[in-house]
């Protein structure tokens, strides 16, 4: 028995050694990943919004100027309405105040049973890709420099800021003016940026890039441009769930159609949201 025994060991040591076993774990293991596949729950996102005949959306109360209120409701708000006549649904707006005071989007205290989709002022960064999906524009905010003369900002000048709702870095924009030798002050609200650029009691004003593009069409000559890095630049869009590929998937496909037929340069002209082409000077030499 104890011969017969050693002589099975041996057998089996020598299959599991053999070239079929070693086969055998590839194959299970590259058909594995596929068989869970068939195990995940089936995304109905796009189905559910066509069953409904409606998409909804999350957006802020303002965020100028894809989100405002009146008449006129903005960018953003434009571009979802053709996204839902293409689509073929009617869309229903759900206005929450905390989106856009915040990057992230865990702090606006949405759900599914809100939304199906996020708008006005959704920042496309590594952060919120984590737990959403998203659909970037070419829109991007950030520090913008506002001046009614040269951009460039040298030791010793002074800007007024206006921290606005984006949920830019404060503490990182005050540290990178400290270290250029920049002077700051701040401004209530866009009134008193403007009457402090224009008055020329600051050599420049600085605040989120969408709001000073804003302020700069309403003043021929100002000029606009970007904080030098690192002062960080992301891409808007807007945010879906997780997993809500189907539907993500159709979106981006008409926006595609919009953005190739015309209809989004058209809005980006309609709004002035205009390219920042420049980058500002940060401690430069005083001019004598």
């Amino acid at each position: 028995m104890s011969e017969r025994a050693d002589n099975d060991r041996q057998e089996q040591g020598g299959f599991f050694r053999s070239r079929m076993w070693r086969d055998l774990v590839i194959v299970a293991l590259t058909i594995a990943p596929i068989a869970l596949v068939y195990l995940l729950p089936t995304d109905t996102s796009l189905a559910e919004v066509e069953r409904r005949g409606q998409l909804t959306a999350c957006v802020p109360t303002a965020y100028p100027p894809l989100v405002m209120q009146g008449e006129d409701r903005g960018f953003d708000i434009a571009v979802l309405t053709e996204m839902t006549r293409r689509l073929g649904v009617g869309l229903t707006l759900n206005v929450n105040p905390a989106i856009g005071q915040d990057f992230n989007p865990r702090n606006w205290r949405i759900n599914r049973a809100q939304c199906q989709i996020l708008a006005g002022g959704v920042v496309v960064s590594a952060q919120t890709r984590s737990f959403l999906e998203t659909i970037s524009t070419d829109i991007e905010t950030g520090w913008a420099v506002l001046s009614a003369g040269s951009v460039d900002l040298p030791r010793g000048a002074r800007v007024a800021i206006l921290p606005g709702g984006g949920g830019l870095d404060r503490v990182a924009l005050s540290a990178l003016l400290r270290q250029y030798g920049v002077a700051v002050s701040l401004v209530p609200n866009t009134a008193a940026l403007e009457q402090a650029i224009a008055s020329g009691t600051v050599s420049a004003g600085i605040t989120e890039s969408l709001g000073a593009r804003a302020i700069a069409g309403n003043h021929p000559g100002w000029t606009v441009a970007w904080l030098p890095p690192p002062s960080a630049r992301y891409p808007l869009g807007y945010g879906l769930w997780k997993g809500d590929l189907t539907l993500k998937k159709r979106l981006q496909s008409i926006l595609a159609d919009m953005e190739r037929d015309g209809f989004i340069r058209a809005l980006e002209t309609r709004y002035d949201i205009l390219p920042i082409e420049t980058i500002a000077q940060l401690g430069t030499e005083t001019p004598q």
